[in-house]
């Protein structure tokens, strides 16, 4: 069944605390944009005060440092609504938002959707919860550069962006390149850990395929 755009940002946790009369608003508020892969919609440091709703594709935060390195910190698919941390402080934002795959998204300016949130106080504690759950999810990665090996944080990668039953194959969306800027490490050493969860009956992996074997060796690596 088809839904309209009003309907399907209903369905959001913030926006589910708005009225119908919001939705409509916050529909005709909204403009379409289209991003190819590897373009950013907001950079590090910029002032970004928007919010917008990822119709398809995926993003993805990325944190740069000064000299050029890019650490991927989590992604983002259909249905999620990204919110701009300028427009709560009129600070810079922490990291860049970057196209993973392309996308088709809807964007809103702060000066039009924040005083339609502000209206509902419960819409504004669901914002507070999703910033609060970002704050954690980050320290969550940070934690796991500072304690877990390579081994543990590609292990937790796998396990959480591809999720099918064990023995069942699931597409190969990730490159090399892309795991590596993710768990913090280098494209030889993912390949390397790769064949040895292979080697030790975790997974069989092709160049478009890979299948769990085996997801209580690859838990126990993620809490070593």
């Amino acid at each position: 069944m088809f839904l309209k755009f009003s309907e399907q940002i209903a369905k959001d946790d913030v926006f589910s605390h708005l009225s119908t009369r919001d939705h409509e608003e916050l529909e005709r508020l909204a403009f379409h944009a289209s991003y190819k892969k590897g373009q950013y919609i907001c950079m590090q440091d910029d002032i970004w005060n928007r919010a917008l709703y990822i119709s398809s594709g995926k993003l993805g935060w990325v944190m740069l440092s000064p000299d050029g390195k890019r650490q991927v910190v989590f992604r983002m698919g259909p249905g999620r609504i990204v919110w701009g941390h300028s427009l709560f402080d009129g600070e810079p934002m922490p990291a860049a938002l970057e196209v993973m795959e392309d996308c088709e998204v809807c964007i809103w300016e702060g000066d039009a959707i924040m005083p339609i949130v502000s209206r509902n106080v419960d819409a504004v504690w669901a914002i507070t919860r999703k910033l609060v759950g970002t704050m954690r999810k980050v320290r969550n990665v940070v934690y796991g550069f500072a304690f877990h090996p390579v081994a543990g944080r590609l292990a937790n990668l796998l396990l959480n962006h591809y999720k099918p039953a064990e023995g069942q194959a699931a597409s190969r969306d990730l490159t090399l390149d892309e795991m590596a800027q993710t768990v913090g490490s280098t494209r030889e050493l993912v390949s390397k850990t790769l064949h040895q969860f292979a080697g030790e009956g975790m997974i069989e992996i092709s160049r478009v395929e890979i299948t769990f074997t085996d997801r209580s060796k690859l838990e126990q690596l993620i809490n070593e």
